[in-house]
């Protein structure tokens, strides 16, 4: 048992004597003297340390304590999408998650309305001069492209805030 009594403690007399000070001092003697009386039993240990502070929910429980677990929260897997490998030799409409080896000198046009975070791969299969259509929307900044060096892939990503593709 320790004895928290604020009447124990001395205060400087300086300080209980002080005509601005004083008042407070009393005072806050007081209330710590009242706070002690309320939080102690009648032996005077402290009913405090003998408290289990913890809230494991935001609501009340009937629970007993000890059964009570911490609450987790679930882990929601992130949807991994897989990319769809498309040969194209001919002109193609890509949609989202198109991974596309072009050849024949063919044209890619970009989905007319994709998806937030739409990811498109294009790789030049064949070193012929593959054009891409943004079809409405820029890519890079310009409304077409190529990629003519074979072996080349460029994947773009959907940026809707600003309604653009961008290579990566």
């Amino acid at each position: 048992m320790s004895n928290l009594d604020p009447f124990v403690v001395q205060w400087p007399s300086a300080w209980t004597q002080d005509p601005e000070i004083g008042p407070v001092i009393h005072y806050l003697n007081r209330y710590l003297h009242d706070l002690f009386v309320v939080t102690t039993d009648s032996t005077g240990s402290s009913l405090i340390t003998d408290v289990n502070i913890a809230e494991k929910y935001p609501w009340p429980t009937t629970q007993p304590y000890d059964e009570i677990k911490e609450f987790e929260y679930p882990v929601i897997p992130e949807e991994v999408k897989q990319f769809n490998a498309v040969t194209v030799s001919q002109n193609y409409t890509a949609v989202d998650h198109d991974f596309m080896n072009v050849t024949r000198s063919s044209t890619v046009t970009f989905p007319k309305y994709p998806n937030e975070n739409s990811v498109i791969i294009v790789r030049n299969g064949d070193g012929s001069t593959i054009k891409l259509d943004g079809n409405g929307k820029n890519l890079n900044g310009s409304s077409t492209g190529r990629i003519s060096r074979k072996t080349t892939s460029i994947e773009f990503h959907y940026f809707i805030d600003t309604d653009e593709w961008f290579a990566r």
